[in-house]
Order: C-alpha cells, then sequence, then structure tokens
C-alpha cells in the first residue's frame, strides 16, 4: 500500500518546464545568488490568490503533482502552502539544503493567532536563510539573512514592499517588517523542521474556516517587475515605478481581463 501522503514529497515532474513558467533561464547551481533570482522570479510570474478555494469552497491539494498541474501546467494561481511547497520541491531538486517551518501571521497584532502559513529555512554555506514565496505582496524580495543582528534587508521599490529583519525572543525568531516609518512584527516561528503532512490541517484551516483573512473575498497579488499589482475583493491596485492607480472591477468580464492581462492567469 502507498503512503498517503506520498504526493506531499514527490520530486517536481518536470524542472525544465517549472523555470520555462517563471522564465528563469540561468544557472542552477545552489548558491546565493542564483536562490536570490529565483526567488524573485518566482515571485513576480506566480501570483498568489484564493480563487479556486474561495470561489469554489475547497481545500486545494498539498501534493506536488496537483500543484504542478495548476500553477506550471494550468498557469493559475495558489495559495501560500501551494506556491511555497512547489517551489521548496524545485529548490531540493536543485540540490538546495533546507526545511519547512511553521509560520503565524501577526502583523502587528499582540493577539494570538492561528499558524496558517509556512516558509523554509535555506543554509547556504553554514548561513541560515529564512525564504518564503507565498505571502503575497508582503513576501520577502530575496532570502532574509537569520541570524539575529544582520540589519535590514532593503525592500524593493513599491508602496507594499517592507525592509525586513529578525529578532529573536527565546526559542521564537520574529520577523520585522518596515516600511516608511511604520514597523511591525510580520510574523513569528521557531526555526524547527516540519514534515509537510503537518501542513495539512493548517492548510485546511487557512482556506476554509471563517475566521481566516483569505476567506472574506476575492485575492490575487504579484510582484512585478517595476512595483506590483493587488486584487481585493472588486479593488484592483496597480503599483508601478512609484506610481499607483486604483480601479473598481463591476463586472465580471472586468475580472477576467484583468485577472488574464495584469496577473496571467485564465478567467474564472
Amino acid at each position: 500500500m502507498a503512503f498517503l501522503f506520498s504526493g506531499l514529497y514527490e520530486d517536481i515532474p518536470d524542472i525544465d518546464q517549472y523555470l520555462e513558467r517563471i522564465d528563469y533561464h540561468g544557472d542552477r547551481r545552489p548558491t546565493l545568488d542564483n536562490l536570490q533570482e529565483l526567488t524573485r522570479k518566482n515571485l513576480t510570474h506566480i501570483p498568489y490568490g484564493n480563487l479556486d478555494f474561495y470561489r469554489n469552497q475547497n481545500c486545494p491539494s498539498l501534493a506536488i503533482p496537483d500543484i504542478y498541474e495548476k500553477i506550471v501546467i494550468q498557469r493559475g494561481c495558489g495559495g501560500c502552502f501551494e506556491i511555497n511547497l512547489l517551489f521548496f520541491a524545485l529548490l531540493r531538486s536543485l540540490g538546495y539544503d533546507l526545511f519547512p517551518v511553521i509560520v503565524k501571521c501577526l502583523f502587528g497584532s499582540a493577539d494570538p493567532v492561528v499558524p496558517t502559513h509556512c516558509a523554509a529555512i535555506v543554509t547556504i554555506d553554514d548561513i541560515r536563510y529564512y525564504v518564503d514565496v507565498g505571502l503575497g505582496l508582503p513576501s520577502p524580495a530575496g532570502p532574509v539573512v537569520l541570524d539575529e543582528g544582520s540589519g535590514w534587508q532593503p525592500a524593493v521599490i513599491s508602496p507594499h514592499y517592507y525592509s525586513y529583519k529578525m529578532n529573536r525572543e527565546g526559542d521564537t525568531i520574529l520577523f520585522e517588517g518596515c516600511k516608511g516609518r511604520k514597523r511591525m512584527t510580520m510574523v513569528s516561528f521557531v526555526p524547527q523542521p516540519v514534515e509537510a503532512v503537518d501542513l495539512i490541517p493548517l492548510n485546511y484551516y487557512a482556506c476554509m474556516a471563517e475566521t481566516s483573512p483569505v476567506t472574506q473575498g476575492i485575492i490575487v497579488e504579484i510582484f512585478r517587475e517595476n512595483g506590483s499589482a493587488c486584487l481585493r475583493k472588486d479593488k484592483l491596485t496597480i503599483c508601478s515605478d512609484g506610481r499607483v492607480e486604483e480601479r473598481t472591477l463591476e463586472t465580471d468580464d472586468d475580472l477576467n481581463t484583468a485577472l488574464r492581462e495584469v496577473f496571467g492567469i485564465g478567467g474564472v
């Protein structure tokens, strides 16, 4: 009998096709420079979005072949667990040393929160980096040095982007964000490895619970080379070279056009 959740641990079906999906044509050695470029390419080509589980009221599979079909073959968007687990599978296939961690999304709140996210700790030349391509626009634009005192990691130019650094409270690491004069604790995590199967109930809660922020309306977000694009319910915000354009999508045709032309995904 096959392991019930073996799909969570499968390899990327086709590395070349994944790299083509994110328009990455560079070196494939497991170096920091290559990781930075892979992260940037993933963020600018694969949109974060809840279209699948918000519209269809279903919990997406975390099996690598299923995520691959949805994001690479069908060129769709995905939730945080989907995008990150697929990216981590790619990194493993390229020889990176990494493990996933469970993450709490705080965004400045002091209240207890349910962990609804995951990221990875990648080790290169004995230095640990926090890697996350699945948080939407608050995602760090590249690997963030995990060790305390490493200083602020520079932000990409966009009103949505933050600079980041790590602080530690006991065994917990706090991921602090800074945007202009505004500083807040973005996420927290304990840098201990977890199994992919441990993420299944967290994924279910994040995608299906009435109290989850991603079940309150349509969300689609993507980094762009010169800014970002964000769709929240019916409001589309496009940031480009420091300029911000907002408009309301009033019809399904408007929505489908924006999904296709702005985010690179088909209509729903």
